[in-house]
């Protein structure tokens, strides 16, 4: 197998739509001096970063895996405020496929940029892994040109199944396995257990997102693949034959998603500059 980095890979089809904005208490908050907020998701593994075709050292599941695909949907953004009020990016334009894959001819782009974010100081961001119900219940034509990405980067079933919003694939070895096929999909229409979740992450103590007309701060998001397998529930590829797309697995894996992100660090950049 080929071996490279991993390169995030988000792949965005939207409408352009003005930006609104909620709260607790149905508030809203002026967008006077808005300005771009950049969110990077760096995928890792276990504290390092993830690179694919190299084997990683075995999770407690005494399995070690060698990771050829990691794909996910992140949808629905919502940054919240030292006050607890919460900007929500326009749905329609509030889906993404992060992409980090051993097929070099996908495009390559690390970054998710919201434009237009009302000034503020923000301390935690919000987001949905997967398609939620009133998206997918538009239809074909609610769904246009996401629909079609979604395929070309293996995120979809049919149609009546819906999309996936996770694919990770791979090989692992363990004590009594050796260079075994993994595939873990999960997503379907018809499951709400396992088709949509939802995570919120808090930026590190002392740090926060800086948003007005001269500051463009990038939001560096750390996806760690070793937490799918063993952040709250211990799922061992092994005990599934290798293949998650349904049942007991997949609801298991679908309980440590929102458990496998974390916000590392915050660049508050001056707009047109950027830090990693």
């Amino acid at each position: 197998m080929k071996t490279k980095f991993l390169k995030s890979i988000v792949v965005s089809f939207s409408l352009i739509a003005l930006a609104s904005c909620s709260s607790d208490d149905d508030g809203e908050m002026d967008n006077v001096n808005p300005g771009q907020v950049t969110l990077e998701f760096d995928n890792g593994f276990a504290g390092n970063n993830l690179i694919i075709g190299n084997a990683n050292t075995a999770n407690a599941n005494g399995e070690a895996l060698t990771v050829s695909r990691l794909n996910y949907i992140v949808s629905n953004i919502v940054l919240i405020d030292e006050d607890g009020m919460e900007y929500t990016y326009p749905k329609e334009s509030s889906y993404f496929i992060i992409s980090e894959d051993s097929n070099d001819e996908l495009a390559d782009n690390t970054k998710v940029v919201l434009e237009d974010v009302p000034a503020g100081t923000y301390t935690a961001v919000k987001f949905g892994i997967g398609v939620d119900r009133e998206k997918y219940n538009q239809g074909l034509s609610g769904a246009g040109e996401f629909w079609d990405a979604a395929g070309e980067y293996d995120m979809t079933w049919s149609w009546a199944a819906g999309y996936k919003y996770i694919n990770f694939e791979g090989t692992y070895t363990s004590n009594t396995t050796t260079d075994e096929q993994f595939w873990v999909h999960l997503g379907r229409a018809s499951d709400e257990v396992t088709n949509y979740t939802e995570t919120t992450i808090e930026v590190p103590s002392g740090s926060a997102i800086i948003v007005n007309e001269v500051m463009a701060p990038e939001v560096h998001i750390i996806t760690d693949a070793n937490q799918l397998l063993t952040a709250a529930e211990a799922v061992s590829l092994e005990a599934y034959d290798n293949a998650i797309m349904g049942g007991e697995g997949a609801v298991k894996v679908a309980t440590n998603v929102p458990l496998a992100f974390k916000i590392d660090h915050v660049h508050n950049n001056e707009a047109g500059n950027s830090s990693h």
